[in-house]
């Protein structure tokens, strides 16, 4: 004979009335859970999104020197010299490009005299073509010992060969690349 539960009335609101506060607890936690769910595909949507819609801002259109209007020997020592370099640089692009570094070497008459750093950083502004004006500086520590008879037949000379060459690293919106650069000008001491 199969077993049947028979309960009246009052025994089953009774029963519920015991639930209630599970059932509760039960309906606050699902709810948690999917705003929890719903927040999360949000935020992956939202990220998603954003990816697609920048794609256009990352495009990179290469930075022009186009032309170097002046190279100046500022100071020559036995610490080292200083180069004033002015270039007219167009950048294409949508962004604002940040010289951040450099690895570079000068040259005099074609022999090396020395490593150098431009000085300060620069910042070319998005979309533009101007002048900018970099300095710098070199040290004489690694440079040979025929340096001297250089030095000294540069106060023959009225104009110098000066050549910069090397790298410079530039950064924008956090993704950095390095640029050669080769720089070759006759100067007026």
């Amino acid at each position: 004979m199969p077993f049947t539960l028979q309960m009246n009335i009052m025994e089953y609101l009774t029963t519920l009335k015991g639930l209630k506060p599970f059932l509760y607890f039960i309906n606050i936690l699902l709810n948690t859970i999917n705003k929890l769910l719903l927040k999360k595909l949000f935020l992956y949507l939202t990220l998603i999104l954003l990816a697609f819609s920048n794609t256009g801002c990352l495009e990179y259109k290469e930075v022009k020197v186009v032309d170097v209007t002046s190279v100046g020997i500022k100071d020559i020592s036995a610490k080292g010299i200083v180069v004033e370099v002015s270039m007219q640089i167009k950048n294409p692009n949508k962004y604002a490009i940040n010289i951040v570094d450099s690895d570079l070497d000068i040259y005099l008459k074609g022999n090396k005299v020395g490593k150098a750093n431009l000085q300060e950083k620069i910042t070319l502004p998005k979309k533009s073509n101007k002048i900018h004006r970099f300095t710098i500086k070199s040290s004489l520590k690694e440079v040979a010992s025929g340096i001297m008879p250089l030095m000294l037949s540069l106060l023959s000379n009225s104009n110098i060969e000066i050549q910069i060459k090397g790298d410079i690293k530039a950064r924008a919106k956090g993704i950095s690349k390095k640029f050669p650069v080769d720089i070759k000008e006759k100067v007026k001491l």
